[in-house]
């Protein structure tokens, strides 16, 4: 019985091409996306979860209330480490780590920047990160040890064993290579290419490391199995307190595996993260395949006339209406799965342009079963929801009225049609009106008011003795022709990471108790970067006072309270420092929210991590560029030359925003183009089914424009009122969602309109076709009778 469902099957799809062409092409379509979705959220689901004791691994946070609102850290006091270790029978292990970053790595010839951090030991007893060779946990003790990834070691030393191999550490100190650890996964939110021992990092930070106050550092800690974590977090509530009376952090642990999902806080509470961009992409990518099941169902109700005759007879022949079930049912899934088939090719074919969309670096590996029984489950799903309506439809037609030829459609059937028809646009102009505002806040953002210079800027990582001989440095730069103006900061202009609630001045209240952000600077902060005076003036190298000065942004001003002239102000932060300037907020940190408090001090040169070098607008900056290179090279001949256009920097903030605008443009781009070639069959079947009636129509002087819009006002109507009931819907959420930025967009009437008339005009030109090939057909064919 299966075999004859399949030969008629196939009979049936290769006699109606049309038909079979549209199905096949837009269930391939919404397959293809559908892959990718699933794949993209697989890839998410999978993340940390390689490592064995995932279950047990949590994350150090501590909540701060400042000026009245909660905020959740993942910076947590170095000392409080060793004090869980002695003090929390609940916690089997700690592991403190530095924060990740770029380290120089030399063997022999080769050198390379990696990415890595310090760590201490117990970090890879928490952590599954298998040694391939030697010892990784004995490494770690020793202050003279390092641990390469297989990767890394490979690059360094080729096929040689590592194993007892030296490698120079930012040409400060050489470091035997004690074990090699296998590469870290993709789908790791800790990863590194190379982890130093902690020891080294303690000691050239002892200073604050051992500070109570100091925030500084990420703590993992692995618990024993079966312990209560509330009242292990009841416990903690005031730890740190207990051990720094002044201190107003309140720690908690939070699970590691819901840490990549849910790692977005308000008010020290759980308020959502990616998982956000999880549930969006997979709803929109559910609704682009829905919208190819539902063409699957209009074709086929669609073609219901044509079928009729052959329900009739099979009934009469004495078929089971379950039976004629399992007919249709089983073209539907025939069609799913040569859609299926297609479909992996697309998807296969879009990955690389998708990767690139998020970053990611998927693929279509056939050995990962539960990847192809997902795929498979989706193209059987698929199959049974869109020949799921159309089965039960054609098979409860009744033999009598059929073989009188007097069953049709009907009006109810009609309706449904319609109403699946209104469903498939509604979800595209939704997409539409989405991908138009989306893009427009981008766009908003992107060309705000920076409140600095950002062109012709550029930025040079401090490596090294650099920010030893900034003085060196910036003089011979300045001989360069071209160069206008150079500074160093302690950060870049694009984020500032460092804050405080610890800065007071007169008059100060405990309303005003916020937090303000800080950063370190040299002479001619203020010129080199293009930021505008208020009042006051630039650091000056000339004035040695201005060790202890400071500049203070708008807002600091503003929410301090402060009276006009501002200069001359006290202000006090573990030294006493006087305002010498105001200059006018600039966007860092977060560029769709309004400038936090910043206070900018005066700074020694081993305070700089940052250069930034100012340049003349002219056709010789490459020039200029290579000899900014030679310069440094000349200052610092041990480390590669790096910079970045600070430009470039604060445009890459807006990566992760500009794909899922970019995603919206695509997929709201496949469910038109799905929904088209829905249309575009049913407009061809009415036709079809209509010609003794556009013949009439025409003998009795009907014009082809006025045929044209008899037919195609019936698939209008849908799209008008698809516009009318989501726009409200699409209003409601852009709003909501817009209501989170603080720097946004206001809505427009124009931008529901274009999306409207976006997919009207798309309509009207899928329909277009076929009602006037059918209002052109000579009216004598249309009525010759058989």
């Amino acid at each position: 019985m299966l075999y004859n469902y399949i030969k008629i099957a196939l009979r049936n799809l290769s006699v109606n091409r049309l038909y079979t062409f549209l199905n096949i092409t837009g269930l391939a379509v919404g397959l293809a996306a559908g892959i990718l979705v699933l794949l993209w959220t697989m890839d998410e689901f999978r993340y940390n979860r390689y490592h064995a004791n995932l279950s047990n691994i949590y994350y150090c946070l501590q909540n701060q209330t400042q000026g009245g609102v909660t905020y959740t850290f993942e910076a947590m006091p170095g000392p409080l480490a060793q004090a869980l270790r002695d003090e929390m029978p609940e916690i089997k292990r700690v592991a403190r780590a530095s924060w990740s970053g770029k380290h120089l790595l030399q063997a022999g010839e080769h050198s390379y920047y990696e990415r890595g951090f310090f760590a201490e030991p117990d970090f890879l007893n928490i952590f599954t990160h298998p040694a391939i060779k030697g010892d990784a946990i004995a490494a770690l003790r020793d202050p003279n040890a390092v641990v390469l990834t297989e990767r890394t070691a490979h690059k360094l030393f080729g096929n040689e064993d590592p194993i007892g191999k030296i490698v120079r550490h930012d040409n400060t100190r050489d470091l035997r290579v004690a074990a090699v650890v296998a590469d870290v996964p993709a789908q790791s939110s800790t990863r590194f290419n190379v982890l130093l021992p902690f020891h080294i990092f303690e000691k050239n930070n002892e200073n604050w490391i051992r500070n109570w106050g100091s925030n500084s550092l990420p703590i993992w800690v692995e618990l024993t199995p079966g312990a209560d974590v509330s009242a292990l977090n009841r416990k903690l509530e005031n730890f740190i307190h207990g051990k720094n009376p002044d201190a107003v952090a309140h720690a908690w642990v939070y699970p590691w595996e819901r840490w990549r999902l849910y790692g977005k806080f308000e008010e020290g509470k759980q308020a959502g993260g990616r998982i956000t961009q999880v549930w969006l992409l997979g709803t929109i990518g559910l609704f682009v395949l829905l919208i190819a099941c539902i063409n699957f169902m209009n074709l086929a109700t669609a073609r219901s006339e044509r079928r009729a005759r052959e329900v009739g007879v099979r009934k009469v022949m004495g078929a089971h209406r379950r039976l004629l079930i399992g007919q249709f049912l089983s073209e539907a899934m025939l069609m799913a799965l040569i859609g299926l088939v297609l479909a992996i090719v697309l998807a296969r074919l879009a990955l690389p342009g998708f990767n690139r969309f998020f970053d990611k670096n998927l693929v279509l590996d056939w050995s990962n079963w539960p990847l192809w029984s997902g795929v498979l489950l989706l193209g059987l799903l698929t199959g049974l929801v869109a020949g799921s309506y159309p089965a039960f439809f054609l098979s409860a037609f009744q033999p009598v009225r059929v073989l009188k030829n007097v069953v049709f459609s009907g009006r109810n059937s009609g309706l449904f049609r319609k109403a699946l028809v209104t469903f498939q646009f509604a979800i595209s102009i939704f997409l539409i009106i989405s991908t138009i505002i989306i893009s427009r806040q981008i766009s908003h953002v992107a060309q705000r008011p920076l409140g600095y210079e950002q062109e012709n800027i550029i930025h040079i990582p401090a490596r090294g003795d650099m920010n030893l001989n900034y003085e060196t440095l910036k003089q011979e730069l300045l001989q360069i022709p071209g160069v206008t103006d150079v500074t160093a900061a302690s950060n870049d202009l694009i984020t500032c990471g460092s804050n405080t609630s610890g800065v007071g001045w007169a008059g100060k209240t405990e309303e005003q108790d916020f937090l303000i952000s800080l950063a370190w600077v040299r002479a001619d902060w203020v010129k080199t970067t293009g930021t505008r005076l208020i009042e006051g003036r630039d650091f000056d190298v000339t004035q040695p006072s201005d060790r202890f000065s400071c500049l203070l942004n708008e807002t600091a001003v503003r929410q301090m309270g402060l009276k006009s002239p501002v200069v001359g102000t006290t202000l006090t932060h573990d030294t006493t420092m006087t305002v010498v300037g105001v200059v006018a907020d600039f966007i860092y940190n977060n560029p769709t929210a309004k400038p936090a408090p910043m206070v900018i001090m005066g700074g020694a040169p081993e305070d700089m991590s940052s250069f930034f070098v100012r340049f003349e607008n002219r056709e010789r900056w490459p020039q200029t560029l290579a000899q900014i290179e030679k310069v440094a090279r000349k200052i610092n001949p041990a480390y590669p030359f790096e910079f970045r256009f600070v430009q470039e920097d604060y445009q890459k903030s807006f990566d992760e925003i500009r794909s899922i605008g970019k995603l919206g443009r695509v997929f709201g781009g496949l469910a038109i183009f799905i929904s088209a070639l829905g249309l575009f069959g049913l407009s061809s079947f009415v036709a079809e089914r209509r010609r003794k009636e556009i013949g009439v129509r025409k003998v009795l002087g009907a014009s082809v424009p006025r045929i044209w819009l008899h037919l195609s006002s019936e698939f209008m109507r849908p799209v008008l009122i698809a516009f009318v009931v989501v726009t409200p819907l699409a209003a409601w959420l852009m709003e909501k969602l817009l209501s989170t930025l603080e720097y946004r967009i206001q809505l427009s009437w124009w931008m529901f309109a274009v999306g409207g008339l976006t997919a009207f005009l798309i309509a009207v030109l899928t329909v277009t076709f076929q009602s006037i090939r059918a209002a052109l057909v000579n009216p004598a064919r249309a009525l010759k009778s058989e």
